[in-house]
C-alpha cells in the first residue's frame, strides 16, 4: 500500500468538513497510517489560521503523523523540475514543486484536489490522485 503526501487543498476541505467524502478519504487513509505532511503544507495551512488557539491545535494535530523534511537535494529536485517545466512554458509556485520533489523522492502519491497539479505531475513523473467531483 502506497503513502499519500496530502496537499493542502485537501487538508482545508477536511478541516472544514463540510465535504463528507473527502472527510472520509482522509480519515481512511490516517486510520491506516498512510497520510504524511511536510513543512510547507503545515505553513500554507497555518497562513490561513487567524486564531491563535486554532493554530496550536493543527500544530498538535500535525505531531502524530509523519513528517517529511526537506532536504538540499530535495530543494535542488523541485528547482530542477521547475526549471524543466519553464523550458515547455510551464511555471509552477514553488510549494508545489518541493511538494512533488519530495513525493517524488519518497515515492509518494500526492493527494489533492487542485486540478492544476496534473500540469506538474505528469511532465515529472510524480505520482498522483486527484479528488474529482468530491
Amino acid at each position: 500500500m502506497s503513502e499519500y503526501l496530502v496537499d493542502t487543498s485537501v487538508w482545508v476541505e477536511f478541516l472544514r468538513g463540510e465535504k463528507i467524502s473527502i472527510k472520509k478519504r482522509l480519515e481512511n487513509l490516517l486510520d491506516e497510517n498512510r497520510a504524511v505532511v511536510t513543512g510547507i503544507i503545515l505553513a500554507e495551512l497555518l497562513t490561513g489560521i487567524a486564531n491563535e488557539k486554532e493554530q496550536r491545535f493543527l500544530e498538535e494535530c500535525f505531531l502524530g503523523l509523519p513528517f517529511l523534511e526537506a532536504t538540499r537535494e530535495i530543494f535542488a529536485t523541485a528547482g530542477k523540475m521547475g526549471a524543466a517545466l519553464r523550458k515547455k512554458g510551464i511555471t509552477m509556485p514553488l510549494s508545489d514543486l518541493l511538494i512533488a520533489a519530495l513525493a517524488k523522492t519518497y515515492s509518494l502519491t500526492v493527494l489533492t484536489l487542485d486540478n492544476h497539479f496534473q500540469t506538474l505531475a505528469r511532465p515529472v513523473g510524480v505520482q498522483m490522485e486527484l479528488l474529482k467531483g468530491f
